[in-house]
């Protein structure tokens, strides 16, 4: 997309003259601000704009103040996003990763995110965002993937990284396994099905247990009722007849099972239910799978293998014939996966998994050194810390950082963990040889670890860890860092366990939380629903400044909020017609400046006093909301007294007096500027430069101070 010209030539002047940059040998105070990295196959959407918005502003706030600001940009590879997506332009062309193979599959990978991010890059910048793009960092790039070996071999030296066949939430359409926190759930209208299993040996005797998924019933392996049914405590110890199978399964008696729903007797199927796999666990019962990783029906079923779950389900139950007592309807959440909306299927399956528990209680200790915003977010977090699970880290991908473990061929063809097997932790090919067999067949795993892995060291791998480097020393722990709330598990709660774990510090000092734009309806954006708004639309209408604007209305903190085309058109117009009164207010001050306006003023008219009391306040309320993250108030109170207090009142006061006025009109015109320069850059800097054409940048002016009452009048010169 092309950028307005004047806003195009204003942002290659910022880089030219490298206004943006940070420096770890400057004596001035640092303030580091950190930016999520956005997916490198994403499009930047509205909620992007946001973020993106409210962190320049800041940093060009800081930048006045006198801070050594680095914002420091980013962007992540996506594992499951981008294999899905470059998998899908393969496909186009007949190809597949199968018939590309490893090493040509991500040769053309590489490739295919090289053209995606110039493509995407460009749109980034487009808001006028003053990052240190000389410090830009891929999350798949060589010091990156050097932090990331740190942390695994860390961990495996900490005894915290295990591999075994677990039960883990699968998404048959990405092919591999995702974390709890990255399904979302769906209220799903579906039919609860009473099947009755005969007991042993007594044909006129049956417990019923009620399933939405009676497909899976080939591979009960056990019944399980509540302590002390009042029905079925009868049949403990005795076994019940599988009634697709004709095997005998197990009747046991667990506390686990839900007195409320169904019949208060559960089907236990271990390798298809996280409950039934804990129960199944305790008891020592079998793992049979009905369904497989691509979400098809497997040989245990017989003749409805290969069959799609919906289809073997209508069939399952013409084969239980009697045997279904009854129907009901049946409404309840059903997991999918945030990504591609697919049905996610628990299943058995071996995987690489992270004990957080004692990375949970060590981060739970410094929590509160953290300001959130909203504060509830710390308690939200902790409690998510005190229950959590260990972490499934190893995803069935190519795109990503491949898990640095390497297997003896010869002596470990099955590929067994542990530190004493054939197996070796290590960044590239060992050039060691087997301890056991003396040669060095070496084969890495095939897997690699979940984006999240990589990204939860984003505070730490930016500024160099685990060397100990100058940007790492000057800027961490970061001062702010901002997120959308659906990542709250999934990313800052990871970033800052992991910061505690390795370095006893939190990750950032004030951690925003920013609301989440919906439509009208409340509904998120999606192209789905093709309800979404393109930032880009708005900008090539309204421009930058007042698309802006129009955005840091709705930031405030933890707060959502629905909007519109319509209602962003309309804020957008509002503040584009703000811009057209700032520009009319330069060319009444200037343009038609009077030739014996005064070259100074001590500000003694009770009018001018008046005015600049005014503008004290406005300066105190717009640092004040600055320093407090409340972007959507300073704009308020910035529009509120340019608008009205001083075009509508002060203005036209003063063309009664004009040639004395002269000064303070000045005078509050450029400390209007400044105080603009953080939520409208281009604007604030076009007309910089014209009441100062020798000046570099208003990037490098200092930032306003209220003036103190007895200072009042004072004298200024022009």
């Amino acid at each position: 997309m092309d950028k307005p010209t004047a806003e195009k030539d204003w942002y290659n002047y910022w880089l030219r003259h490298k206004l943006f940059a940070a420096d770890p040998n400057s004596a001035k105070k640092p303030y580091s601000i950190l930016m999520p990295p956005p997916n490198v196959n994403g499009e930047l959407h509205l909620g992007h704009a946001m973020q993106q918005s409210i962190m320049d502003a800041l940093a060009r706030f800081k930048r006045m103040q006198g801070f050594d600001v680095l914002l420091l940009p980013g962007v992540d590879h996506a594992g499951i996003i981008f294999e899905s997506t470059f998998n899908k332009e393969l496909a186009k062309k007949g190809l597949s990763k199968q018939k590309l193979g490893h090493e040509e599959w991500l040769k053309q990978a590489w490739q295919f995110k090289e053209e995606v991010y110039h493509s995407f890059h460009q749109t980034w910048d487009f808001l006028g965002i003053s990052a240190d793009w000389d410090k830009e960092v891929f999350t798949l790039d060589p010091p990156v993937q050097k932090a990331v070996f740190e942390e695994f071999k860390s961990f495996w030296e900490q005894d915290l990284l295990y591999k075994g066949a677990y039960i883990v939430q699968w998404c048959p359409k990405d092919g591999t396994a995702i974390e709890d926190v990255e399904m979302e759930y769906e209220q799903k209208k579906e039919k609860l099905y009473f099947v009755k299993y005969q007991i042993s040996d007594q044909p006129t005797e049956f417990i019923t247990v009620a399933t939405a998924r009676p497909e899976t019933i080939f591979a009960d392996v056990a019944i399980a009722v509540y302590p002390n049914h009042p029905q079925y405590k009868k049949y403990l110890g005795q076994k019940a007849i599988n009634p697709l199978t004709g095997n005998e399964i197990p009747i046991i008696e667990d506390k686990r099972v839900q007195e409320d729903f169904g019949t208060g007797a559960l089907k236990i199927t271990p390798g298809h239910d996280p409950l039934d796999f804990a129960i199944g666990q305790d008891n020592n019962l079998p793992i049979l799978h009905a369904v497989d990783k691509t979400g098809r029906m497997t040989e245990l079923t017989e003749d409805l293998s290969g069959l799609k779950i919906e289809e073997a389900r209508q069939l399952t139950i013409q084969k239980l014939g009697p045997a279904v007592e009854k129907v009901e309807d049946y409404t309840h959440a059903v997991p999918v996966c945030e990504r591609c909306k697919t049905v996610i299927e628990p299943l058995i399956s071996e995987e690489w998994f992270v004990k957080m528990q004692p990375i949970a209680q060590k981060a739970l200790s410094k929590l509160s050194q953290i300001n959130f915003l909203p504060k509830n977010y710390q308690k939200i977090l902790a409690t998510w810390m005190k229950e959590i699970h260990d972490w499934s880290i190893s995803r069935n991908l190519w795109w990503g950082h491949r898990i640095p473990v390497w297997y003896c061929q010869t002596c470990n063809p099955t590929h067994q963990v542990g530190k004493d097997k054939d197996m070796v932790v290590a960044l590239s090919t060992p050039e060691q040889t087997c301890q056991t067999c003396g040669q060095t067949v070496w084969v890495q795993e095939e897997a690699v670890l979940d984006t999240w892995f990589s990204s939860g060291l984003w505070p730490l791998a930016t500024l160099g860890w685990p060397e100990k480097t100058q940007q790492l020393s000057k800027y961490f722990p970061w001062d702010f860092e901002l997120t959308a709330p659906e990542i709250k598990y999934l990313w800052i709660a990871r970033q800052i366990m992991i910061a505690i774990w390795f370095t006893e510090q939190i990750p950032f000092k004030n951690m925003f939380f920013h609301g989440t734009l919906r439509d009208i309806h409340g509904q998120k954006f999606s192209k789905s629903l093709g309800n979404g708004i393109s930032p880009y639309n708005l900008v090539q209408k309204w421009d930058v400044d007042p698309t802006r604007m129009a955005l840091f209305s709705y930031s405030a903190p933890g707060r959502d909020a629905r909007t519109s085309q319509q209602l962003m058109d309309e804020r957008c117009k509002n503040y584009r017609n703000f811009a057209t009164k700032l520009k009319n207010i330069y060319r009444f001050i200037y343009e038609l400046k009077p030739a014996e306006a005064l070259f100074e003023s001590d500000f003694s008219h009770d009018e001018d006093i008046e005015i600049i009391q005014h503008l004290n306040g406005l300066i105190d309320q717009v640092t004040n909301h600055l320093e407090n993250y409340q972007l959507h108030l300073a704009t308020e109170s910035l529009y509120d007294f340019i608008w009205h207090k001083l075009a509508d009142s002060y203005l036209e006061l003063s063309k009664k007096r004009r040639t004395d006025a002269q000064p303070c009109l000045e005078y509050i015109f450029t400390t209007c500027l400044k105080l603009l320069h953080p939520f409208m850059p281009f604007t604030s800097e076009d007309l910089w430069h014209q009441v100062y054409p020798q000046a570099k940048s208003i990037i490098q002016e200092d930032w306003p101070e209220s003036l103190k009452q007895e200072n009042l009048p004072f004298t200024h010169k022009i």
